[in-house]
């Protein structure tokens, strides 16, 4: 009995410093959680702040570089193919009647040139290539026509009455059935000019037919044609076609032109 009077009085001076212990260690856990939370808090406003203020930064980085790029790589503006469309010329005054080949001339005041001249029936090459080239001319044929024509011819200075036709072959007979035969052809000529001189006009294309036209009939004919040839700075293209008094002053019918589909 005396001996466990002191053991329980020993547990009871040892209780109050075990409370204290506990007491402590959760008060301190309590503080470190404390204290962790306000650092992250801290660490993430302060991240926020500092992508925030390097966002436009970065943008404007970024612009800065496509800047520098477009600054370095300048692009090149867009090449404009020499090209040329001429409607033909109409014509003005007397029309003399020729079988003789005869060099067409085009209307350029309203066709369409880029890159390349005009001059008296010519188109002038300045820029050097591979051009496709395409000519189109009409012929018609009537009895107004014919009529309009020897009435002019009457008329005109120095003649007296009207000639005979060149290039049209005349049938014999009387009627509807009666006619005329024509020769129908165009040229496509290539002028190629040197420093020294200019050289002998080549041929590059030619399309013709001969055709039979009735009395008391209107007739057409159109001869087309289209190729690529090369040409060089300074030379120049041409039409031309026999029985020019027979053709069509419309412009939607006859036609000269050029552009270029390389470099050579």
């Amino acid at each position: 009995m005396e001996s466990s009077l002191p053991r329980f009085q020993q547990l009871r001076r040892t209780e109050p410093t075990s409370n204290r212990t506990l007491i402590g260690t959760v008060v301190f856990m309590g503080l470190l959680q404390v204290v962790s939370s306000v650092a992250v808090v801290l660490h993430l406003t302060g991240h926020l702040q500092q992508v925030t203020q390097t966002g436009p930064a970065l943008v404007e980085t970024s612009d800065d570089l496509q800047r520098g790029e477009s600054q370095r790589c300048p692009k090149k503006p867009r090449e404009v193919t020499p090209s040329a469309h001429l409607p033909i010329q109409p014509p003005s005054g007397h029309i003399q009647r020729d079988i003789q080949n005869t060099m067409i001339h085009w209307d350029h005041a309203h066709g369409h040139l880029s890159k390349i001249g005009y001059h008296d029936g010519r188109i002038l090459v300045r820029e050097g290539g591979l051009y496709y080239i395409y000519a189109k001319t009409c012929f018609r044929y009537s009895d107004q026509v014919e009529e309009s024509l020897l009435e002019s011819e009457s008329h005109a200075p120095g003649r007296k009455g009207a000639s005979a036709e060149p290039g049209i072959h005349r049938e014999d007979g009387a009627g509807a059935g009666a006619g005329a035969v024509a020769l129908l052809i165009q040229y496509v000529f290539h002028e190629r000019h040197s420093h020294s001189a200019s050289l002998r006009p080549a041929v590059l294309m030619k399309s013709g037919s001969t055709k039979h036209w009735q009395r008391g009939h209107y007739h057409m004919c159109c001869q087309q044609q289209g190729g690529a040839f090369p040409l060089g700075p300074g030379d120049s293209i041409y039409v031309s076609v026999s029985n020019s008094w027979l053709l069509d002053p419309e412009a939607e019918g006859s036609y000269f032109g050029a552009f270029r589909i390389s470099r050579l």
